[in-house]
């Protein structure tokens, strides 16, 4: 089952978080990725049953794929708090790919952990 992974009540909050999973060497590319998600720009995912009711499912993406310094950020709003519900992180494999991170994934599809996806976790 899809569950919500983190929650964060602003920007900041998911920045700070989020930094401790993606190092140094991509923060730039979470906050890129971050400003994309608040102001609304993330990419449709799909809609996925998530802690059991049925959610359309975002990404947002920052980086260059194959450099290991990109991010990925699957989620999906709550309105009208503005709240951030993370699904899974990754980062670009491809240009249409991406690999979910260990740690901030999925024990099963879509979104797993460790396994490489597209935008619909598939």
């Amino acid at each position: 089952m899809t569950r919500t992974l983190e929650t964060y009540a602003n920007q900041d909050a998911a920045k700070k978080d989020l930094t401790t999973y993606v190092g140094n060497g991509r923060v730039t590319a979470l906050g890129q990725a971050l400003n994309q998600a608040y102001n609304g720009q993330g990419k449709n995912s799909g809609n996925h049953v998530v802690d059991g009711e049925q959610r359309q499912v975002f990404h947002a993406s920052a980086g260059k794929a194959g450099t290991n310094s990109s991010v990925t950020l699957f989620y999906y709003p709550k309105d009208p708090s503005g709240s951030f519900h993370l699904v899974a992180l990754g980062e670009h494999a491809s240009a249409d790919l991406y690999k979910i991170d260990k740690e901030l994934g999925q024990d099963q599809a879509p979104f797993q952990k460790k396994k490489t996806v597209g935008p619909e976790g598939k």
